[in-house]
């Protein structure tokens, strides 16, 4: 329905054409390559350029680079230009110097920042003694004391001061005492040394000793100023990176002109070759055939050999593009979420897109709740600077809106019972039934149509036959049912009853018959046909699905109703009352919008495939690949 027609194509060009001809399919853009089917002995694979490796290196250069940069400067605005634009300002720089400076930026800051986390550490452990004033060297040079320094269990401690008080000659003090330890300064007489120290270590003293010379003060100076001066440079590495910041388009640039040289090497394992001549396979869009011809000749010289060929529709290997008018085209990602169309399919988007647009609308349906979907997403697209993905997301919404007021006018509600539209047709809190009534109808309305696109996607590929067993006979036989049914509570003419009770028969009859022709006996043909007609009681489970349609719509109006009742409850205590609810409103309301468009996303999208499209739809098909890599920083036009 909306599958662009493809052509395959097999060309022979010289080898040495190969070069500039995949420079001028890049232009081009739209060729999707496929490996040779060619099997002649004399055929070789091409293998890939030695400096293919050199170029992938390359990139993740460029892509370190770049995500270095940009790590405190999100990219927010996508430049738009063109393929030539592109290559012509890639070969205009060079970006090896860049990355030098860059990587010996980062090295330095590495390792400043190690040597700082270290200097941290010390400036730590220097604080615990401040309150020693003399140099180590004095220390150490004590005639009849020893000078010792370290750390003990503070638990132990007091068992080790207890026994330390038998020792005259040694004093000692508390520095300072955390969680865990205590930190002690000794001056121990060189005669009670041994015993003292021996002491300690048997109750886990840890002896402590300074490498540098000097007091304690003069050492954390020395560690203050070695951190200025890493602070300073710092700054001076961060102004050469913020320079560096200055090429970041040009080296986007050369990132995206690398990736397409890549895609370029990458495509040549589905190429086959002799000596002389190279073989290549794929697929174009049917209405780019005469400007695929032109740059062929242009480029060989009309020294090659092009065959353009019909694709056959049953062919899993075939490409597809899907094109839709705009509405429709917001659509195409309910679609690719599931599974592409095969080529012998139709693309079911602008069906689904009806059914979706409606079905999400009623889930919503409030009025108030729209508009703020429409705003929000409006807004957006017209003051952001965005991708086509983005964008397309944001119009898909944007779309959806308008079916949200439409079903909260129909409903009369905005924000609940907030405000009540005149508009209203159908009162949420009393119409149950009406409301119920209409969301089988719908449901029946679009199940009908999965078994009316069944038999369009088997009489467009002349199957005749299997359109009138597998569509017309569940067509005769649930419309039958259903009449059957409504005759309880419908007055029908005894006539019009036997009709009616002879079409659900035959219908019947004709699905146990006809359901599993292709068994090989009749046995496996009636037990096929039977267990087909018992998924006639899979179609009431798809009606029961249909209500969520009800349900979701109701359970977001009462939601809103009940937060309101809140809300007016304490804006009638006072003042401080108001102000509560005014936050319980803003709050519960913005809850409220956020949990209703989840659900009837998530819903929409679940009938979508559930109900609807196991009905008729296969999928499977594979997208086709554009000769060009996806660009990452730029909007490329054509």
């Amino acid at each position: 329905m909306a599958i662009v027609k493809m052509k395959k194509f097999e060309l022979f060009t010289l080898n040495n054409t190969r070069g500039r001809l995949l420079e001028e399919l890049q232009k081009f853009k739209f060729v999707h390559f496929v490996e040779s089917e060619s099997e002649e002995e004399i055929l070789e694979e091409i293998e890939l350029p030695k400096e293919s490796f050199f170029l992938k290196e390359d990139s993740q250069k460029l892509k370190w680079m770049i995500e270095s940069l940009r790590k405190e400067q999100p990219k927010k605005f996508f430049p738009t230009m063109n393929f030539e634009e592109l290559e012509g300002k890639a070969k205009k720089y060079s970006f090896q110097q860049d990355f030098d400076t860059l990587d010996l930026i980062y090295k330095e800051k590495e390792q400043n920042k190690q040597e700082l986390g270290n200097l941290k550490t010390k400036k730590q452990e220097l604080r615990i003694w401040m309150q020693i004033r003399e140099p180590l060297e004095t220390l150490k040079k004590f005639k009849k004391t020893k000078a010792v320094f370290g750390n003990i269990s503070n638990k132990i401690f007091p068992i080790v001061e207890e026994k330390l008080d038998s020792f005259e000659k040694t004093y000692f003090e508390k520095m300072y005492e955390d969680s865990n330890v205590i930190h002690l300064f000794f001056l121990i007489s060189f005669s009670e040394e041994d015993k003292v120290m021996e002491l300690l270590r048997m109750y886990g003293f840890t002896e402590l000793h300074f490498s540098f010379s000097g007091s304690f003060q003069e050492e954390l100076k020395k560690i203050e100023m070695r951190e200025e001066e890493l602070k300073k440079r710092n700054v001076i590495l961060e102004q050469k990176e913020e320079k560096l910041r200055e090429n970041l388009s040009e080296m986007e640039i050369k990132k995206e002109y690398l990736e397409n040289i890549i895609l370029r090497d990458d495509v040549l394992s589905n190429f086959r070759k002799t000596d002389f001549v190279n073989i290549i396979e794929g697929y174009i869009p049917a209405n780019l055939e005469k400007e695929f011809k032109v740059l062929v000749d242009d480029v060989s010289e009309k020294k090659s050999f092009l065959k353009i060929s019909d694709v056959d529709p049953e062919d899993p290997k075939v490409p597809i593009i899907l094109k839709n008018f705009k509405f429709f085209s917001l659509f195409e990602s309910v679609t690719k979420m599931y599974a592409l169309p095969r080529y012998h399919e139709i693309d079911p988007t602008p069906i689904l897109s009806i059914f979706y647009w409606i079905f999400f609308g009623m889930m919503v349906a409030d009025f108030a709740y729209g508009l703020i979907l429409c705003l929000a997403t409006g807004v957006a697209l017209h003051f952001l600077k965005l991708r086509d993905q983005s964008r397309k997301f944001l119009e898909f919404f944007f779309a959806l809106s308008f079916s949200t007021m439409i079903w909260g006018l129909i409903y009369g509600s905005a924000f609940g019972d907030l405000i009540h539209l005149p508009t209203q047709i159908l009162d949420s809190s009393k119409d149950f039934m009406s409301i119920l009534i209409l969301s089988i109808v719908f449901g029946g309305v679009h199940l009908v149509t999965a078994l009316g696109m069944k038999a369009y996607v088997l009489i467009k590929n002349e199957h005749w036959i299997d359109a009138f067993y597998d569509v017309f006979l569940w067509y005769l036989t649930l419309t039958s049912v259903i009449l059957l049914i409504l005759s309880g509570k419908f007055v029908f003419s005894p006539l019009v009853k036997t009709i009616i009770s002879v079409c659900a028969a035959l219908g019947m009859l004709g699905i146990v018959a006809f359901s599993a022709r292709d068994a090989k006996t009749l046995a496996g043909r009636i037990g096929g046909g039977l267990y087909s007609l018992y998924g006639i009681t899979s179609y009431i489970g798809d009606f029961v699905s249909y209500l969520r349609l009800m349900a979701l719509g109701l359970a977001g109006g009462f939601i809103a109703v009940a937060i309101n009742i809140i809300v007016k409850k304490l804006a009638e205590t006072g003042f401080v009352g108001l102000i509560f609810g005014i936050v319980i409103f803003a709050f519960g309301q913005t809850f409220n919008v956020f949990l209703s468009l989840l659900s009837a996303y998530v819903h929409t999208s679940r009938l979508t495939y559930v109900e609807f499209f196991s009905k008729f739809y296969e999928g499977g098909g594979k997208a086709f690949k554009n000769f060009r890599s996806e660009s990452q920083y730029f909007e490329m036009k054509e």
